[in-house]
């Protein structure tokens, strides 16, 4: 919030720009208004699949692997509680937040609650490299999002 912005619409005793409020539904109908002819109908992906379909010469296919916001844990540990009172949960986060008896712990290869540890993505890493064969990967993109979600200590070295 600017100073202009809170002299303007809070107390309104400053002269400013008037800053006019928008609607999300006006926004996206003035988006597809202006969406270009050839694409205005919303079949543009079935004409070009069909395009393709018709298309009597062969085309060459390749196939890829795409890795996407692993969130590697380094300090995972298997036996934690997978709730807690902290934004991140399946480590050691002190001598509080030890499991009690009936609490949902951390396992071995990770928890859908949890970042994954760093043994499950090697592991992941040396199946696909050693099923190359079988899998006949042209290449493999890796989209980021690496880092665990303990973001007030991640370090510059850590992200890199």
């Amino acid at each position: 919030m600017s100073p202009d912005r809170i002299c303007d619409e809070f107390l309104h005793v400053c002269k400013g720009p008037k800053i006019e409020e928008l609607s999300a539904n006006a926004y996206v109908k003035k988006r597809l208004d202006e969406k270009p002819d050839k694409i205005k109908n919303n079949t543009f992906l079935d004409d070009v699949y069909k395009q393709i379909a018709d298309d009597p010469s062969s085309r060459e296919t390749l196939r890829s692997i795409q890795f996407s916001d692993l969130h590697i844990d380094f300090m995972y540990q298997e036996g934690a509680p997978t709730e807690c009172n902290f934004p991140i949960c399946c480590r050691d986060n002190g001598p509080e937040t030890y499991p009690m008896n009936g609490d949902k712990v951390a396992g071995k290869w990770g928890d859908y609650e949890c970042d994954i540890p760093h043994k499950t993505m090697k592991n992941m890493f040396e199946w696909v490299a050693n099923n190359q064969d079988e899998l006949n990967i042209d290449f493999i993109t890796w989209t980021g999002d690496n880092s665990a979600h303990n973001v007030w200590d991640n370090t510059q070295e850590e992200i890199t």
